[in-house]
C-alpha cells in the first residue's frame, strides 16, 4: 500500500506546473523598473541598466534550456 502511495507521489509531481528559472528571473526584472518610479531621478538611468540585464539573462537562459531539450 505504500508503494502505491509513493507511485501516486511520483507521478503527480510531474504534472504538477512549476516556475522556470529563466521566467522568475525576467519577472524579477519587473522590481527595479517599479524602485525607479519611488526613487530619486538619479538613479532611474542604473535601474534600468539593471532591469535589463535581468532581462537580458533571462532570455539567454531560456535559449540555453531549449537548446538542451
Amino acid at each position: 500500500m505504500s508503494n502505491n502511495f509513493r507511485d501516486q507521489d511520483t507521478s503527480s509531481s510531474v504534472d504538477t506546473p512549476r516556475l522556470e528559472r529563466w521566467l522568475a528571473v525576467m519577472l524579477l526584472a519587473i522590481v527595479p523598473m517599479v524602485a525607479a518610479l519611488l526613487l530619486p531621478r538619479h538613479l532611474v538611468l542604473h535601474l534600468a541598466g539593471i532591469a535589463a540585464l535581468l532581462f537580458a539573462t533571462g532570455l539567454v537562459m531560456l535559449v540555453v534550456q531549449e537548446r538542451r531539450r
